[in-house]
């Protein structure tokens, strides 16, 4: 079964203020959630740019024309159904784009060049010679390209792994 996501673009124009459709991969059907951060490819050139997750959706009247969701930016969603309701608010009263009121939402470590690991909390768990045979962390990059972050979406749920954000410069 496909699944749909409404996704509002980094794109801070008239034009773009409004959820777009993405087709969410069936990799990733397991581990997205709303709320969440995510690469899309927006316009005719399919240029990558970040988005947020603000409903999903089982079906979508146009699903030939529909692009796919790149990946994912987050293990867990980074904004909540009170932080969205908010934002709609927002614009509406300040008549500000949408996406600007959600960017403003966000923590000031999400706006700064950081990298993600995520990182085992107990070096003894079993799941270490599976996941984390090198060390005690893995780059977000690695996980993606191992196709495991349904798995590590699990073990954080469960308190077995954390994601960090490792932050490279401050934005002040």
């Amino acid at each position: 079964m496909t699944l749909f996501a409404e996704v509002i673009v980094d794109v801070p124009t008239m034009q773009t203020d409004q959820p777009f459709t993405y087709i969410v991969p069936e990799s990733l059907t397991d581990v997205i959630e709303v709320g969440m951060r995510v690469e899309v490819p927006f316009g005719g050139g399919n240029r990558h740019i970040q988005g947020f997750v603000t409903d999903l959706k089982q079906t979508s009247k146009y699903p030939e024309k529909l692009k796919y969701i790149i990946r994912l930016l987050d293990l867990s969603p980074v904004l909540n159904q009170e932080l969205l309701a908010l934002a709609d608010y927002m614009k509406e009263t300040t008549y500000a784009f949408k996406i600007t009121c959600l960017q403003t939402m966000l923590p000031s470590v999400m706006k700064a060049e950081y990298q993600k690991k995520i990182v085992l909390k107990d070096p003894k768990h079993p799941v270490k010679d599976e996941y984390f045979p090198q060390g005690d962390e893995m780059d977000w990059q690695e996980a993606e390209k191992k196709g495991i972050l349904n798995q590590l979406k699990k073990l954080r749920k469960e308190n077995v792994v954390e994601l960090r954000y490792v932050v490279k410069i401050k934005i002040r």
